[in-house]
């Protein structure tokens, strides 16, 4: 393993390029919350990469015996860098970013400990059970219930408030579609992918309607709904799309546009928070040109 390839490796093993799509999920369940912009929201940004990135560093610890047979492109296979390595890499991952969480943020610690668990079960039964694609999704509704679990513990109430169970619910079937989509990932050729996926995969243009019904209604609202569906529907479109045409980048797309949902999402909440997601967007569209995205 040569030293000057182990910052890359690391970044590739924790598929960084998805990054700007965790930050638009954990604004989003701030932001629906109630949450302010302050310092917290800054802590919960960095746990929450951490864990992701452990997650994804984890994933390839936990293939890397199916990898040497059917994924060679992988760093562990290639010979970057050694299986222990990788152990111990997505495990203080993990580590400081649960401590990040618990010790300088209000997470409800079940949601959290309930977070690692999905991020362990998920990596561990992903090649062994179809069914753990729903664990893929719980991953990332545990992003969004996390960040709102953390402006509800400010409050009396102490409850995630129902919109944000609703677009995690949404959330959850998405990933899982996507997830199910992927499947395949390692083949470069054209693909079809099954009606279950695609109906799926369909499941975010209801995601600016969820939030629109919480807010008063305006000529403005009004535009931001239709504007949010266009645009959300627009991006699938493309992304579906893409799968036909080539599954890695049909599915590297779907994970960007996750940012592209959150911003038609928390626009109602906070437009600063959505231009935010926005520009997550982007960047995940950018990042994911220099480290690939699965």
């Amino acid at each position: 393993m040569k030293l000057s390839s182990t910052p890359r490796t690391i970044l590739v093993l924790g598929r960084v390029s998805n990054l700007p799509t965790v930050w638009s999920n954990v604004l989003v369940g701030w932001f629906l919350a109630g949450g302010a912009w302050n310092l917290e929201l800054v802590w919960l940004l960095l746990g929450m990469s951490l864990v992701y990135v452990a997650g994804m560093t984890l994933n390839d610890a936990f293939d890397a015996k199916w990898d040497r047979e059917h994924g060679t492109d992988r760093p562990i296979p290639r010979g970057d860098i050694s299986e222990a390595i990788v152990w111990v890499i997505g495990a203080a991952q993990l580590v400081v970013g649960v401590e990040i969480l618990l010790g300088l943020t209000s997470v409800d610690v079940r949601l959290a400990a309930l977070l690692v668990l999905a991020v362990l079960l998920y990596n561990w039964l992903h090649k062994l059970h179809a069914a753990s694609v729903l664990l893929m999704g719980a991953c990332r509704a545990l992003v969004y219930l996390g960040a709102a679990s953390a402006v509800a513990a400010h409050t009396e109430a102490l409850m995630v408030p129902p919109l944000v169970w609703l677009v995690v619910g949404g959330v959850v079937l998405y990933i899982a579609g996507l997830t199910l989509a992927a499947r395949n990932e390692h083949l470069a050729s054209p693909g079809n992918v099954a009606a279950l996926p695609r109906l799926l995969l369909m499941l975010p243009v209801l995601f600016p309607l969820f939030s629109f019904r919480y807010v008063p209604s305006t000529p403005l609202t009004y535009a931001l709904a239709a504007a949010g569906v266009l645009g959300v529907w627009s991006w699938l479109f493309l992304t579906r799309k893409a799968l036909r045409e080539k599954i890695p980048l049909g599915i590297a797309r779907g994970i960007a546009g996750i940012a592209c949902f959150d911003a038609a999402t928390v626009v109602f909440a906070d437009w600063r928070a959505a231009v935010l997601c926005l520009v997550f967007f982007v960047l995940a569209l950018g990042a994911q040109r220099v480290i690939p995205a699965t």
